[in-house]
């Protein structure tokens, strides 16, 4: 199974990266995943996503480029329809910088669900996810040091999915 979508990563809590939320470098943006994965029975997924989106970073960066690797497991729940809702968990690793460039690093982890629409070979996929992100302390382009910690994101995701058998 692989596909593509749409993201939107919604800033809940910078945490200890901005003292305040206003000009905060760390901004909500969105942008594209790409997915592939396993589906050995209709009740499973496991797979790979990479995130890449455009964060606002309150013009202390030119380009808030937000970059996430994970792994996801999906459970299903086959309802006899087109339709099957599902739970989502993930982890993996983030990065945050200016224009592509990495300023700091850390983990993160999902939980989620969603609906998954059968169209044929396809589906489309809706997931919603809490997204808690570790980032270590770095100073940004203009040298304003940023703490090290745990910043919250919730994810909203749309995204058409191929699946094709081996």
């Amino acid at each position: 199974q692989f596909g593509v979508g749409l993201a939107a990563e919604v800033v809940g809590s910078p945490g200890p990266i901005c003292p305040s939320v206003a000009n905060c470098i760390l901004g909500s943006g969105g942008g594209l995943v790409v997915r592939v994965g396993w589906r050995p029975v209709d009740r499973w997924y496991v797979g790979g996503a990479y995130e890449v989106s455009k964060q606002d970073p309150n013009q202390l960066y030119r380009l808030g480029i937000l970059q996430q690797l994970r792994g996801e497991g999906r459970r299903y729940f086959p309802t006899g329809r087109e339709t099957s809702p599902f739970v989502l968990v993930g982890a993996g690793a983030s990065g945050y910088g200016d224009e592509w460039r990495v300023d700091t690093w850390g983990i993160n982890a999902t939980l989620g669900g969603g609906l998954e629409v059968e169209l044929g070979a396809a589906v489309v996929a809706v997931s919603v996810a809490y997204r808690p992100m570790y980032f270590q302390g770095w100073s940004d382009t203009s040298g304003i040091p940023h703490d090290a910690g745990v910043a919250h994101f919730l994810s909203l995701e749309v995204s058409i999915e191929a699946q094709d058998q081996l």
